[in-house]
């Protein structure tokens, strides 16, 4: 028994050390996960932005409904960061049966300036909807 309690003694800052070790690695873990799901967020954002204008474009709405319903969808982001090109640019461009694209650009600033140098800063997100006038 004493031999167990005198391994035991020596042990004691044995916690303490592992802990120091494997912290940087998890906090840095911890980081990637929180800037992965705003990257995902903000994705999932622009994507369904883009959908959506391009619906309320090809149903006959102006230019102006679909920048204000894509930006009405984006309200989350910053509004600054946020692009939006339609093509074609005119309404009196856009015939039936014709194409219609809404591509929506974000530059999503990173939340954790440790990952700047591993990933761009800020980081481009891209989506693009093309769908059939009807």
């Amino acid at each position: 028994m004493r031999v167990w309690n005198k391994l035991r003694k020596e042990k004691k800052g044995q916690a303490l050390v592992e802990f120091a070790l494997v912290l940087p690695l998890l906090l840095l873990l911890l980081m990637v996960i929180f800037e992965f799901g705003n990257i995902f967020y903000s994705y999932l954002l622009i994507t369904a932005a883009s959908r959506e204008g391009a619906r309320m474009g090809v149903v006959g709405h102006n230019d102006t409904e679909i920048t204000q319903r894509v930006q009405e969808i984006c309200s989350t982001l910053d509004a600054a960061q946020l692009t939006l090109q339609i093509v074609p640019e005119n309404t009196a461009n856009r015939y039936r049966g014709g194409a219609l694209q809404v591509e929506v650009d974000y530059d999503l600033s990173l939340l954790t300036p440790m990952l700047s140098t591993f990933l761009p800063n800020p980081f481009s997100l891209q989506a693009r909807s093309v769908m059939r006038i009807e």
